[in-house]
């Protein structure tokens, strides 16, 4: 009688570079799904070791302990440095209504009266103010700011 192999430890001795490949492949493709660079990490440690089990003849257990070593020391300076460089540069005007209104040129929709009145903004009416004299009908306004639903506007200069 032929004795019983385990398939877990069959599966892990036959560990050579096309399987990291294609573990790593499969784990970028995660990351593209998710887009948190945690599973980033791994990815790439899997794919040195796809080329390194290529190169040189490592047993699996020192596959697994590079691989955990290179995935956890890649995750940490990936999520010391990396992270928070995608997280600065500019605001994004995406959920802000109001920086993303800043400067566009507006139509006023009604005529003010007492610095209050109505501009279109696109095929929607807003309600306005302004500093400057009155606008009528038909000017042409710049969005300077946005307090609460009330767009701050001032006659556009003409070019």
């Amino acid at each position: 009688m032929e004795p019983e192999t385990n398939i877990i430890l069959a599966f892990l001795e036959s560990m050579n570079a096309t399987r990291w490949g294609l573990i790593g492949i499969g784990l970028v493709g995660l990351e593209l799904i998710t887009g948190t660079t945690y599973i980033l990490w791994p990815a790439v440690a899997a794919l040195f070791l796809s080329v390194l089990v290529f190169l040189l003849p490592l047993s699996w257990e020192v596959q697994f302990v590079l691989f955990f070593i290179l995935s956890t020391g890649l995750l940490i300076l990936g999520h010391m440095f990396l992270r928070p460089m995608m997280k600065s540069g500019e605001p994004s005007d995406l959920n802000d209504p109001s920086r993303a209104m800043q400067g566009r040129r507006v139509v006023a929709f009604s005529n003010f009266e007492n610095g209050h009145g109505r501009v279109t903004v696109g095929d929607t009416q807003w309600k306005a103010s302004t500093e400057a004299a009155d606008p009528k009908v038909g000017e042409t306004l710049v969005i300077t700011s946005m307090v609460g639903t009330t767009l701050i506007v001032e006659p556009a200069v003409k070019a």
